[in-house]
């Protein structure tokens, strides 16, 4: 649900009017002092997702117009001249075909400052009360190597978001997203029922949203590489010390989750191999490793989840590895998903598990979670791969009608989780 309510943050918005607007958005770079080498290094051939510290913004549309918030960035590195990416970004009737959902695209009006354009957007689930087909408009304002653009009114009412653009050399340029939008106070009755009813979800939403728009466009410069894992084995990171400091020191500054999204990736199974996509989540915590070792037991998950694991069963084999059989129930206002997982839990260490799926609604699911010590504290990281198959109950089909159902739901569970962790007792 996490992928829906992203699209729908991300695409739902009313009819506007050019307003004047001077965009106050943050700079990607600023974490990375201002050089783009430097995120690109980390990048990689990676989608990067992370945070900046709570500030203050402009949004003229908004009751109160200059709101503190909290902005999320995201970057990659695409094999096109920044040329390129102008000409993409700023072609908007093009838009469709480029981001999934995107029926048509139509400009309303434009002045030397702004264009406004009006999208029609259809996001058909299974179901028919979580439908969305809407009419949408957005504002775009092109600076120098930027894009910027606001949302008037909306279910998700007030919005904003930026793209920048630097060249790495001769095609190969870096092209990060940063953008905040107000989950507090939304508008249209569906998307306020779920988030009332689920307000975890909101944790998920700034990464979701990034994820998509980013995953988007690398589908549209790039093409996947897969690569092929062994038994029991993780994508590797490649990170050096120096980059693995300035993840931690981005968590602590704004208290959040920093992300890496893998490529393709062909995980063995016993009826062979089954292409998946790892997200690896960083964040920073001021206790010790050994004050959090017990998240690493999977009857630890019911206290970060009370409203929405409902038992957890388990039963130590005789390898000291830990079988889990986990009932929940996601209430979303208009309709409840249950779930029922079955898991495996080893533990290599004390501050480490290692966790698959044996079982339950839920077939594919790979995953690792470890305590590092780092500075004064700890840098948890947590890489993940889950797919929901075709042949999972109906109501968890309902994410494969969504786009990138392979990656983004597993996105933002990784943020829920590691932001859920980073506050509990």
């Amino acid at each position: 649900m996490l992928i829906w309510i992203s699209l729908l943050s991300l695409y739902s918005f009313a009819h506007a009017e050019i307003i004047p607007w001077k965009e106050d958005i943050p700079n990607s770079l600023q974490p990375f002092q201002n050089n783009p080498q430097l995120l690109a290094s980390l990048a990689q051939n990676r989608i990067v997702i992370y945070a900046h510290p709570t500030r203050r913004t402009a949004v003229p549309t908004s009751k109160n117009p200059n709101p503190s918030v909290s902005f999320h960035s995201s970057a990659i590195v695409l094999p096109v001249s920044a040329a390129n990416i102008e000409k993409t970004l700023t072609h908007y009737e093009q838009y469709v075909g480029l981001f999934p959902q995107l029926k048509s695209a139509k400009i309303l009006s434009k002045n030397a400052q702004a264009t406004q354009v009006k999208y029609r957007v259809s996001i058909p689930t299974p179901v028919p009360v979580l439908n969305f087909n809407e009419d949408i408009i957005f504002q775009h304002q092109l600076g120098k190597n930027s894009l910027a653009s606001i949302v008037i009114d909306a279910p998700i009412p007030y919005a904003i978001g930026k793209f920048e653009w630097f060249s790495l050399g001769e095609n190969k340029t870096l092209l990060t997203l940063t953008q905040w939008g107000d989950l507090n106070q939304p508008k249209g009755f569906l998307i306020s029922k779920i988030l009332n009813a689920l307000p975890e979800v909101k944790m998920g939403i700034p990464a979701g949203t990034n994820a998509f728009i980013l995953e988007s466009l690398r589908k549209r410069f790039s093409s996947d590489k897969v690569t092929a894992l062994k038994p029991g084995q993780f994508p590797n990171e490649a990170l050096s010390k120096a980059q693995l400091d300035k993840i931690a020191q981005i968590s602590q500054s704004s208290n959040r989750p920093f992300t890496l999204i893998h490529l393709p990736s062909a995980v063995p199974y016993q009826h062979g191999p089954e292409t998946m996509r790892f997200v690896t989540t960083y964040q920073y915590n001021a206790q010790k490793p050994q004050a959090l070792q017990k998240w690493t037991q999977p009857k630890a998950y019911q206290t970060l989840f009370p409203r929405q694991i409902k038992s957890i069963q388990t039963t130590t084999l005789d390898n000291k590895t830990q079988s889990a059989d986990i009932k929940a129930s996601v209430g979303l206002g208009v309709i409840t998903i249950p779930f029922h997982f079955k898991m495996n839990f080893s533990f290599p260490k004390p501050t480490e598990n290692l966790f698959y799926a044996n079982g339950g609604d839920l077939k594919y699911l790979k995953g690792q979670m470890q305590f590092n010590p780092h500075a004064q504290g700890t840098l948890l990281k947590m890489s993940t791969a889950m797919k929901i198959d075709a042949q999972a109950p109906f109501l968890l089909r309902i994410a494969r009608s969504l786009p990138y159902h392979e990656v983004l739901p597993t996105v933002g569970a990784n943020a829920v989780f590691m932001t859920k962790l980073s506050t509990a007792k």
